[in-house]
C-alpha cells in the first residue's frame, strides 16, 4: 500500500476508493479490461493481496458483467461493483442498470473516464459519462479528475454516502465516474507531504469514513392498527403474494398467510408458489378465463397484495374491471407500482417487519376463515391429467421440473413463455421448498445466463436455469463465464425455434408478420455447448426429458439439456388447457 500511495495522484485516489469499498463491506468486483481504468485495476490487484475475501471476476463483455453483478445482488441483497474503462464500455451496463432499478437491487458502477478537456473535443474513446444513466440510478458522483485540491476525506466520505444511497431507503444502482488524466501507469510524481499524510490516515482507519445506521422502514402504530382493522372487518378477501426478494426470508409472509386465513394467490417469483397447494386454500391461477369471470362476478371486498408486480396480466385486468375493491399493497418501492391504478392504501415499507407489526394486532384472536367461491379440485386434476397424457410442451416441462426437482433447489426462470408456464403450473397435493429468481423488473430476455452465474457467485449453490432459445442466443457469450466456475449451472434450454409466446397471442393470425416477431432461427445448440466444454444432452419426448432431468441432478458440472418441440404442438396443448371447465 505504501508503494501505491507514493506513485501518483491517480494511484492514490484509486487506492482510497477500493479501500473504502472494502471497509463498507463490499468485496465483489466485476472487472472489464481497459487502459483508462488501469489505476483502479492496480489498486484492486494490490488490495486483493491484503484482503483475501476481495474477489475480482474478469469479464471481457460489459453487458454480461452487469447481469452477472445483478445476479449476485439478487442472491445476497448486497451491492457488487462494476469496473470498466471509458467510452461505450459503460453504455453496455445500461440494460442491467435499468433492471436493477426496477427490481430494487443494489449495484455500483465504477467507470473510468477521460478528463473533461478531452471529452468535449471528440478525443478517442470518449462520451459524456456524467448523468448517463438518468433516472435509473439513485445517486451519482463525479468529482472530476483526481487532484490534490480535493482532500482524501472529501472523496471517501462522498463515496460512503453514495454506497449508502444504493442501500437505503430502497435498494438500487448508483454511479461513480472517475476521470483520470495520464499517467495511467505507475509513473512516480511528487506528492505533497500533507496530502500523503491525510491519505495514510484514511487507509489506516479501521472502518468506513462514514458509518450509516439504517432504520428499518415500517408504518407507525396508528397506520398498522388501521390496516389490521380493515383486514379483520373484511367479509371477503383475497391475499396476493407478488414478487419477493430471493435473498430475504419468507417466514413472516408464510406466517401471515396462514394467520389471515384468506384464499391466497402466490406468484411464481415469490418463491412460495410451490410451498402451498389447494389444501392450503391457494388459488392455482388467474389466467384461466373462468377464474377471471368468477372474480369479476363475485369480487372480494378487500385484496391485500404483498410484494412486487405479478407475472399475470389477467390479475390487473380483473382489478381494472372492479375498481370498488379495497386494494391494499405492501412493498418497499418508491415508484408508483400500481398497474391497475386502483390502489386504495399503499404501505411503502419493509415487508417482513410490517407483517410482524400487523400480526401483533392479531395475537390471541382467531380470524374467521374466508372460503373462495370456486372449487378448483376437479379443475386442477383435469389440468394435470391433460398435461400428463399430452406431448412434450411448455406445460409438461414445468410440471416435470417442479414435481421432480430436489427440495431447497434454486430455479432461475427466464422470461416470456418460460416464466408464464411456471406461474401457471400448480400442484394439487405436492409441496416443494424452492428459491425462485427471475428478472421481472422490466421483463427483458437478455442476460439470464450471466445473472445465473452471478447468483451462484453469491449463493455458492448450484442453479437450475430454465431459458427459451431466443433468450439463450441473446446471452451466448456469457457461457464463457462457466470455464472458471466450479459450482455447476444446469441449463434447461427450451428450443421451439423462436419466440413461441407470440403463437399463443392474437398476433399469430397475422402470418405475414409472425415470422418477423417470433424470429425463427433453425438452430440447435450441441456444437455451441461443445465449443464451451459444457456437457450436452438433447431431448425430444417426455419420457426422455424426465430421465435426462433426473440424470442432470446427479452431475457435478455444468450441463445444457436442450428440449425440442414445435410451436404447433405447444399451442395445441395450451388450447386444450383453456377448454377445461371449473
Amino acid at each position: 500500500m505504501e508503494k501505491l500511495l507514493s506513485q501518483n495522484i491517480n494511484r492514490i485516489w484509486s487506492s482510497l476508493i477500493i479501500d473504502e469499498f472494502i471497509k463498507c463491506g463490499i468485496t465483489q468486483f466485476y472487472l472489464s479490461p481497459g487502459m483508462r481504468n488501469a489505476p483502479l485495476i492496480a489498486a484492486l490487484v494490490h488490495l486483493q493481496k491484503l484482503t483475501p475475501k476481495l474477489e475480482i471476476i474478469l469479464c471481457m463483455d460489459e453487458r454480461g458483467a452487469a447481469y452477472r453483478a445483478l445476479g449476485y445482488s439478487k442472491s445476497t441483497g448486497r451491492p457488487s461493483v462494476l469496473v470498466c474503462t471509458s467510452g461505450t464500455a459503460m453504455a453496455n451496463y445500461m440494460p442491467a442498470v435499468v433492471e436493477a432499478k426496477k427490481s430494487n437491487l443494489p449495484l455500483i458502477v465504477l467507470s473510468a473516464d477521460r478528463p473533461s478537456e478531452l471529452t468535449f473535443c471528440d478525443d478517442n474513446q470518449t462520451i459524456d459519462q456524467t448523468k448517463f444513466f438518468g433516472d435509473y440510478i439513485q445517486g451519482e458522483m463525479s468529482l472530476g479528475a483526481p487532484t490534490f485540491e480535493i482532500s482524501p476525506l472529501a472523496m471517501t466520505s462522498s463515496l460512503s454516502n453514495l454506497i449508502h444511497k444504493s442501500l437505503y431507503p430502497q435498494k438500487g444502482p448508483v454511479h461513480f465516474n472517475c476521470a483520470f488524466r495520464e499517467p495511467l501507469e505507475d509513473t512516480t510524481q511528487t506528492i505533497p507531504a500533507e496530502y500523503l499524510r491525510l491519505a495514510k490516515i484514511q487507509i489506516e482507519r479501521s472502518g468506513p469514513t462514514t458509518k450509516y445506521v439504517n432504520l428499518e422502514t415500517r408504518p407507525d402504530k396508528a397506520a398498522v392498527a388501521e390496516i389490521a382493522e380493515l383486514l379483520k372487518k373484511s367479509k371477503t378477501g383475497l391475499l396476493v403474494i407478488g414478487s419477493l426478494a430471493p435473498h430475504e426470508s419468507t417466514k413472516a409472509v408464510e406466517e401471515f398467510a396462514k394467520k389471515l386465513n384468506w384464499p391466497t394467490y402466490f406468484d411464481v417469483s415469490s418463491s412460495l408458489k410451490y410451498a402451498f397447494n389447494l389444501n392450503n386454500d391457494a388459488i392455482p391461477t388467474f389466467d384461466h378465463p373462468e377464474v377471471q369471470a368468477e372474480l369479476i362476478k363475485n369480487p372480494p371486498e378487500t385484496v391485500f397484495h404483498i410484494g412486487g408486480r405479478l407475472t399475470s396480466k389477467h390479475y390487473y385486468s380483473f382489478l381494472k374491471q372492479v375498481p370498488e375493491i379495497n386494494l391494499v399493497t405492501l412493498n418497499l418501492n418508491l415508484e408508483k407500482e400500481d398497474p391497475s391504478h386502483h390502489t386504495k392504501i399503499r404501505i411503502n415499507a419493509h415487508i417482513n417487519s410490517t407483517l410482524e407489526s400487523i400480526l401483533s394486532y392479531f395475537e390471541g384472536t382467531t380470524l374467521p376463515k374466508i372460503n373462495f367461491q370456486m372449487n378448483f379440485e376437479a379443475f386442477s386434476k383435469s389440468k394435470i391429467k391433460l398435461i400428463n397424457e399430452g406431448p412434450l410442451s411448455y406445460p409438461s416441462v414445468s410440471k416435470v421440473i417442479i414435481d421432480n426437482i430436489p427440495d431447497h433447489s434454486t430455479l432461475y426462470i427466464g422470461n416470456s413463455t418460460v416464466v408464464r408456464t411456471f406461474d401457471a403450473y400448480f400442484s394439487y397435493d405436492n409441496l416443494k421448498n424452492l428459491t425462485v429468481a427471475t428478472n421481472r423488473g422490466v421483463s427483458g430476455i437478455e442476460g439470464f445466463i450471466a445473472s445465473s452465474c452471478g447468483y451462484i457467485d453469491g449463493s455458492k449453490k448450484e442453479v437450475y436455469l430454465i431459458i427459451g432459445d431466443v433468450a439463450f442466443i441473446h446471452d451466448l457469450n456469457s457461457l464463457y463465464f462457466l470455464k472458471d466456475m466450479k459450482t455447476p449451472l444446469k441449463i434447461i434450454l427450451v428450443n421451439n425455434d423462436g419466440g413461441g409466446i407470440f403463437t399463443l397471442l392474437p398476433i399469430h393470425k397475422e402470418k405475414s408478420v409472425l415470422d418477423y416477431i417470433s424470429s425463427p432461427h433453425g438452430q440447435t445448440f450441441q456444437k455451441t455447448a461443445e465449443s464451451f466444454g459444457i456437457d450436452y444432452v438433447q431431448v425430444k419426448n417426455k419420457e426422455h426429458f424426465l430421465e435426462a432431468f433426473q440424470s442432470m441432478q446427479k452431475k457435478k458440472h455444468h450441463t445444457i439439456m436442450e428440449v425440442l418441440f414445435d410451436h404447433e404442438t405447444n399451442k395445441a396443448v395450451y388450447d386444450q388447457l383453456r377448454t377445461i371447465k371449473l
